[in-house]
């Protein structure tokens, strides 16, 4: 399975928070044994899935099909656009699209890890609100600078699964020369499918110009749907 691509809003219920304190060894497992299933269960070498991505955005709406059993090249397929079914033109145009990406993702990767997006060395702990346990952390995204932006991890209190991971500047940021993003948003909710933790909704919030006059501005988010175990899990 494609590892999830970094276009995901953020809105922070009520926490009862206390002071800052730094993780128990026993937290820190907690979180690292969360974001190490995560990442299991998101690898294709250890489970393969079936499931629909349904992406909005003010001018597109699009659901398309995932079924890892398929060739690398042929797992994606385009099911719809703005509600209707695509013609052979688009189809085409899409699987050869799908094509590039999978020839360009060495050189051009937009797929991370969810544990690579948080500095575990930052993490301390926050409060928790009625179900879950919340620390903050200081993100690593490679393309951003990271000193511009904050953290929030959400464990279920039970289980101590992740529920959701909220990344948002603090500053101005600069990705690239004549870019700046006043507004970055990303958050990322999971839940449980097939008794498997999985990203459930992703969502991204972007406000910010390029060579000063063009907008940058972005919403989109992506919910996924119907998944499916293939194969049985690898331990």
């Amino acid at each position: 399975m494609k590892l999830f691509k970094l276009v995901m809003a953020m809105s922070l219920g009520f926490i009862c928070y206390s002071a800052n304190a730094e993780v128990t060894p026993e937290e820190q497992q907690w979180v690292e044994q969360a974001l190490s299933d995560i990442n299991h269960n998101t690898d294709d070498s250890n489970v393969r899935w079936q499931y629909a991505q349904h992406t909005v955005m003010p001018d597109l709406t699009r659901i398309e099909q995932f079924d890892a059993s398929q060739p690398e090249t042929q797992r994606w397929t385009l099911v719809s656009e703005n509600g209707e079914t695509p013609d052979k033109k688009r189809v085409d145009k899409y699987q050869q699209h799908q094509q590039d990406l999978n020839q360009d993702k060495d050189e051009n990767s937009y797929e991370v890890a969810f544990s690579d997006l948080i500095d575990l060395t930052s993490l301390v702990f926050v409060g928790d609100d009625n179900s879950n346990l919340v620390f903050k952390f200081v993100p690593h995204i490679e393309e951003l600078d990271n000193k511009a932006l904050t953290g929030v991890l959400y464990l279920d209190k039970a289980s101590k699964q992740l529920r959701k991971i909220l990344i948002r500047n603090t500053d101005e940021l600069n990705p690239a020369f004549t870019v700046t993003l006043t507004k970055f948003e990303l958050e990322l909710v999971f839940g449980v499918f097939e008794s498997l933790v999985m990203p459930e909704h992703t969502s991204t919030i972007i406000n910010g110009t390029a060579a000063i006059f063009k907008s940058l501005d972005s919403i989109q988010t992506v919910t996924y749907l119907d998944y499916k175990v293939i194969d049985k899990p690898k331990a």
